[in-house]
């Protein structure tokens, strides 16, 4: 018997307990200057109206005006609506907020504030058990200080500050300005991921790709798609399939069919240099350079070149500077061909000079004759340019050299001559004047004697690999 009443007290307790744990969950009306019962659509409802005040759990509302639907467990709010819950607060002109799911929305545009943001939209939801906010329709969130990001849609998860913001998105911060189709961007570590036509605006650069991720805390980005960046200080942009930019440290690196675009002004025209490889870094800190790997391709004017690696310093003054090529470089400048194991060539306006280490060897083909090329070779060459012109080529070390001699444009033989040194002297393109130094040795061979194709120094050989100017 004793046990069948507290069987029965038992069950007494947890009706009470549930009966209460209900009552929490329904909406309950706390205040109103007046309050009217009525039914609309067969479902009984009170119309409070005046300074109403309801609650629901720890969501605390108020608003001139409610209809409290029982059976659906939701209020029709209208007019100054604030909702309230610890130190959030959602401002909206009116609203529906849903017990059974503790979220409200505001169809005619809400604020939604706390102490660490503020967000705007034309249509607001929320939902107070996830800290989500759902924001429709020239959506703006802001923490006042750091972050400002517009979009068209914009999730927003206030527990651990993170956004996803689809549509027309821009985030501008206090290093960057960010473009995109969709970004999700995580304050408390300081991370924007963007997708679709993403553009990244900082002091120095400008990024564009179909993807990349901004570092805020560090200034860096990783660009991956399409990548172009826009060196703005440089009047240079590289392109690439993947770039990662170190805004603090004026550094890039580039990979995926690199490729250097720079333009500098010359007498109100423009000269722009290209530089082609699979990988390229740039370090614009002063000396401003870059260097290039793997298949490397130069093209400047008339200069152009192919290596295994380049790396092109740009002067101080903004105009000219130097490229430096290695790993079997070969170097045209219009119909000469220069090869060695490394090759350096220095610029201003135009060409001044190319000097070759080791192996060193030039040909150019003869203007009169496409038959017959001009020859010198040696250790070490270093070729004058005055006036974007050969002025003399001089060879040191196991010097050797071949040229074709003409009189009034008609062939007249050829000279073959060695030396530990030859000068030779160019005129209108053509040889003029040779000199040689320590162990002169020379052969002319009368025109009727000519054999082109056994007048070759050891190492000739004709590169058919000459880049071609891009149409851009």
């Amino acid at each position: 018997m004793k046990q069948k009443s507290i069987i029965k007290i038992s069950v007494f307790i947890i009706l009470i307990f549930a009966m209460h744990i209900n009552a929490q969950d329904k909406i309950t009306i706390n205040h109103a200057d007046s309050l009217v019962g009525k039914t609309i659509d067969g479902e009984q409802v009170r119309e409070a109206v005046g300074n109403v005040s309801l609650s629901h759990n720890n969501v605390h509302i108020t608003c001139n005006r409610v209809i409290q639907y029982f059976n659906q467990n939701k209020a029709d709010l209208y007019g100054n609506v604030k909702v309230v819950q610890d130190t959030l607060s959602i401002f909206a002109p009116q609203g529906t907020y849903y017990g059974n799911e503790s979220k409200v929305v505001c169809p005619a545009g809400a604020t939604l504030t706390d102490p660490k943001t503020t967000l705007k939209a034309n249509y607001g939801v929320y939902l107070f058990t996830q800290d989500l906010a759902n924001f429709r329709g020239n959506v703006r969130i802001t923490d006042n200080t750091s972050y400002t990001i517009t979009s068209d849609e914009l999730d927003y998860y206030r527990s651990v500050q993170k956004s996803y913001a689809r549509g027309n998105v821009k985030v501008v911060s206090d290093s960057s300005v960010i473009y995109s189709d969709n970004l999700v961007y995580e304050k408390l570590i300081g991370i924007s991921t963007a997708t679709g036509n993403v553009k990244i605006e900082s002091d120095s650069t400008v990024i564009t790709s179909k993807k990349a991720t901004y570092y805020e805390f560090e200034k860096k980005s990783i660009a991956e798609e399409d990548v172009k960046i826009d060196f703005l200080t440089e009047n240079a942009v590289v392109y690439g399939s993947y770039a990662e930019n170190y805004e603090t440290r004026n550094y890039s690196f580039v990979r995926g069919r690199a490729r250097l675009v720079q333009i500098e002004t010359k007498d109100g025209n423009t000269d722009t240099t290209f530089i082609f490889s699979e990988k390229m870094e740039s370090f614009r800190n002063i000396p401003e350079h870059y260097i290039a790997r793997d298949s490397v391709k130069t093209i400047r004017n008339d200069f152009s070149s192919v290596s295994n690696s380049g790396y092109y310093f740009r002067d101080i003054s903004g105009k000219g500077g130097v490229i430096s090529l290695a790993g079997e470089p070969v170097v045209w400048k219009e119909e000469m061909q220069v090869t060695g194991d490394s090759i350096y060539a220095y610029f201003r306006d135009d060409i001044d000079d190319i000097y070759i280490i080791k192996s060193a060897f030039a040909l150019q083909l003869n203007d009169l004759n496409s038959s017959r090329y001009d020859q010198i070779s040696g250790i070490f060459m270093h070729i004058k340019f005055i006036q974007n012109q050969v002025d003399f080529i001089q060879v040191d070390t196991n010097a050797a050299s071949i040229y074709f001699v003409y009189d009034s444009n008609s062939p007249n033989g050829a000279n073959r001559s060695n030396g530990d040194v030859i000068k030779l002297h160019f005129k209108e393109k053509k040889v003029d004047k040779v000199n040689i130094y320590g162990k002169p040795t020379g052969t002319y061979f009368p025109e009727n004697l000519v054999n082109t194709d056994e007048l070759r120094l050891l190492g000739f050989r004709i590169r058919t690999n000459k880049p071609q100017r891009p149409s851009q």
